[in-house]
């Protein structure tokens, strides 16, 4: 498993934290997703097949969340 840690700027509540988790974790590979909504910071665990272009797409699609690859 590998750890990706990126940045999501929007998140303002538990329910921006509870939504983007359960898109997260609906994604090809991913095993475990953590958001912290008060700072955006949020760490994903994931195999090799996970794709993070195609979550960018899911997670922007949302509305109004805008992410930045940390590592």
């Amino acid at each position: 498993m590998k750890n990706t840690t990126l940045t999501i700027k929007g998140t303002h509540c538990n329910a921006c934290k509870l939504l983007i988790e359960d898109v997260i974790k609906a994604g090809k590979g991913v095993k475990l997703c953590r958001v912290d909504f008060l700072t955006g910071k949020t760490v994903i665990e994931h195999g090799e097949d996970f794709d993070l272009n195609l979550l960018k797409q899911e997670v922007e699609g949302l509305g109004h969340y805008k992410i930045e690859i940390n590592s």
